[in-house]
């Protein structure tokens, strides 16, 4: 019945258009857990719509990133200079200098703002929606920059659409849970441009002229697509729209208290496309401070492409979907189709190089049997951590492997930064029988930042030595993908410290129901405290269980390749059971450390 709609409205299946570049990702290694950003939504977005065939390969173009006299036509050239020190990034992305690449980090901003002027002037030929998959930098003014916003990409595609001899007339639809700040003050005095705006924040008095509605906290879904229809009939007619589809929105988003669910959102695009329909539009996705963000857009491009009514299935992974399909394409055993058709095309694997090359078995060791330190950098090239590396600020990477001569296989990961050579990734793994079947476990497991430093923002957690690389989603998912190719039942470890059991329990449980009802009645009980704040109580040994004194249980965590469910009434049971409290810091002295250091998975 939607779909009959969307077709009555001219809203059918269409071909969409969409700017996108790996380099999106801002290189940033903290962001994800002192601020609560995903970094890699934009990612997450693009591969759902390319594997659900929404978006096709060739509909997916690359920016060419703006140059500083693009950027000088809406920022002050001070403003501008100033970008080249750390410390004015780390203000606007709320972390530490010492964590900011800022030639990699200004690479990925102006390289956004070129996918929002390609989209603003592919949209004008096409006379309909486009999509850049990152961008809507509303907070962004032309002296400052503010709220993970440094450059403002819609007043800069709009100031250079103008330089270029357009003169119609500009319209931009804010949709994100925050108002329009720096947009405004960008755009301030401009003729031929309207703003309008609506927000789930007061953030002061908006600039004459901006047309901003603010909804309660809390909103339901009803109330709030009115109020942006409301917003719709009084958007006068315009050239070209500029649309910040904001994925903030959300209920339960960390940073909006707007409060509507993904259903919302959709409605809310589809009027906003239905309005729009053959005219020239830019979408963006704003803000988006919630695990299902990416969900949001995802939705806005499906409304877009006549497929509004299609839902993204909520177990749907998008960083194991990714690997998964990059690792079917590494494999060299990979079969005839179900038809018996042969694969399109046979791809290579490191063993049909190493022998040529000389770097055979019996040159370098092989990590449980089957990779060479070749083959390792090769995937990890190939899943893109190594590009990622590289942009925190470290070149020359290599991979060394060797053999520990009892607990398993070693792999290090090596990079050149500041004139010398660090260790960015440590790890020891073997083939471990548990519960009857074989695992891959890692024994130890650090990912390593040594360019960067704690701060407020980032503190130290128990068993860290410098901060993590910000890759341990990946790492998670590579360390899956060597399981299965080796025909194993999936990954295992042992976490050592509280804040590793609670980062890995997405994926991961314990290997008894009893041990799992501990641990979640632990995280129950210490949930008004932050992760931080209750990690170190754990690790002092302030923490009680029914009374007494409760030292972390390090048991083995599971994640297998294929699901089975512990037993959820014994799981029940031992979580009921269980009831743990917290004593004041100054009630005893810390617990001396574990003799090992294990660092975060």
């Amino acid at each position: 019945m939607i779909q009959a709609w969307l077709w009555r409205l001219g809203l059918g299946r269409g071909r969409v258009h969409v700017f996108y570049d790996e380099a999106y990702r801002l290189p940033l290694s903290g962001i994800e857990s002192s601020v609560g950003i995903e970094p890699r939504g934009t990612d997450f977005t693009t591969w759902y719509l390319l594997e659900a065939g929404v978006v096709r390969a060739a509909d997916v173009r690359h920016p060419v990133p703006v140059s500083y006299a693009q950027l000088a036509r809406v920022h002050d050239a001070r403003y501008l200079e100033s970008l080249s020190d750390p410390a004015t990034l780390a203000r606007i992305y709320a972390t530490d200098p010492s964590e900011v690449p800022v030639d990699a980090l200004l690479d990925s901003v102006r390289l956004v703002c070129g996918g929002t002027l390609g989209a603003a002037r592919l949209a004008l030929a096409r006379q309909g929606p486009v999509v850049n998959m990152a961008g809507g930098f509303h907070h962004a003014r032309p002296d400052k920059g503010g709220g993970f916003c440094t450059v403002n990409d819609i007043a800069v595609a709009v100031a250079d659409l103008r330089a270029s001899g357009f003169d119609g007339s500009v319209a931009v639809l804010d949709l994100d849970a925050h108002p329009p700040d720096g947009t405004a003050a960008c755009l301030a005095g401009q003729p031929k441009v309207w703003i309008g705006s609506v927000s789930g924040s007061d953030w002061g008095v908006l600039p004459p002229g901006v047309d901003e509605t603010r909804v309660p906290d809390g909103c339901d879904d009803v109330t709030y697509v009115q109020k942006v229809k409301d917003l719709l009939s009084r958007m006068p007619s315009s050239d070209i729209t500029f649309i910040i589809a904001g994925g903030d929105v959300l209920s339960g988003d960390r940073f909006g208290r707007v409060g509507i669910t993904l259903q919302g959102a959709r409605k809310r695009d589809v009027a906003i496309a239905a309005a729009l329909r053959g005219k020239a539009s830019v979408w963006l996705p704003g803000g988006g401070y919630h695990a299902e963000s990416w969900k949001l857009f995802a939705g806005t491009v499906l409304v877009l492409a006549g497929l509004g009514h299609q839902r993204i299935t909520a177990r749907y992974d998008p960083l194991s979907a990714r690997f998964q399909r990059i690792a079917h394409l590494l494999d060299p055993e990979k079969k005839a189709d179900t038809a018996g058709n042969a694969p399109e095309w046979e791809p290579f694997s490191l063993e049909d190089l190493e022998g040529p090359l000389r770097l055979g078995p019996e040159v370098q060791p092989r990590v449980l049997g089957h990779y060479t330190a070749q083959g390792i950098e090769y995937a990890l090239f190939r899943y893109g951590m190594l590009s990622y590396v590289e942009r925190l600020g470290y070149s020359r990477l290599r991979v060394q492997v060797a053999s520990t001569g009892g607990t398993g296989d070693r792999i290090m990961v090596l990079g050149h930064a500041g004139g010398r050579e660090h260790l960015l990734s440590d790890s020891v793994l073997e083939k471990k029988v548990l519960q009857g079947e074989t695992y891959l476990f890692a024994n130890w497991l650090s990912l390593r930042h040594p360019r960067a430093r704690f701060s407020d923002t980032r503190p130290q957690l128990p068993g860290q030595q410098v901060p993590g690389l910000g890759l341990s989603r990946e790492t998670t998912e590579l360390l899956l993908t060597m399981a299965q190719r080796l025909g194993l039942a999936g990954v295992a470890f042992r976490p050592m410290w509280y804040h590793l059991a609670v980062v890995a329990r997405g994926r991961f449980h314990f290997s008894t129901p009893e041990r799992q009802g501990r641990f979640e009645a632990l995280m129950r009980d210490l949930s008004a405290l932050s992760l931080v704040e209750a990690t170190h109580a754990v690790a002092e040994g302030r923490v009680r269980l029914d009374g007494q004194p409760y030292p972390w249980e390090p048991d083995d965590m599971l994640c297998r390749l294929t699901p089975v469910p512990l037993d959820a009434e014994a799981v029940a049971k031992e979580r009921e059971r269980c009831h743990f409290s917290v004593e004041p810091a100054a009630a005893q002295a810390p617990a001396p450390a574990p003799s090992v250091k294990p660092e975060p998975l």
